[in-house]
């Protein structure tokens, strides 16, 4: 399958996981298994990822996703789903794609929180919680820009 259309389809998910933690403030393990299964998959036969990331990248990239997440779930402020996401965004992307992602979510976090922190403050209320899939996929889907994915599709 042409680079520039797996992009595509994987922006597709994203947005989805992205729109259904928006609603729900969840991301179902059956979305996540919808890509990691074929990427898996791909690792293992191929060598390579769904996005060209070779085995060792992915499976590194993987376990880095999995522990960048895991400080904001022990915190309370990601839930498991979102910890799963930042693993198969991992494989998919290698250490250093998880990487970039991670640092464009914590700046829209941090946007996020801050904005969510002043309408609570003028609406004399809590904040409520982020849906942080939200921040993952901006992230993801900045990285396939900028990566040049799109360049030769579509």
């Amino acid at each position: 399958m042409p680079i520039a259309l797996t992009s595509g389809l994987l922006s597709l998910w994203a947005l989805v996981i992205a729109g259904t933690d928006f609603r729900q403030l969840r991301v179902p393990n059956s979305l996540l298994l919808l890509v990691l299964v074929p990427a898996a998959l791909m690792q293992l036969i191929q060598g390579a990822g769904l996005l060209g990331v070779g085995n060792a990248d992915a499976l590194s990239g993987f376990g880095i996703g999995l522990l960048l997440g895991l400080p904001g779930y022990a915190l309370r402020q990601f839930g498991a789903g979102d910890v799963k996401y930042m693993a198969v965004l991992g494989l998919l992307c290698g250490p250093r794609g998880i990487l970039a992602i991670t640092l464009v979510a914590a700046l829209l976090l941090g946007l996020m929180a801050v904005s969510l922190a002043v309408v609570a403050r003028l609406q004399r209320r809590r904040p409520g919680r982020m849906p942080a899939a939200i921040a993952l996929s901006s992230g993801f889907l900045l990285l396939l820009i900028l990566s040049g994915n799109f360049a030769h599709g579509f």
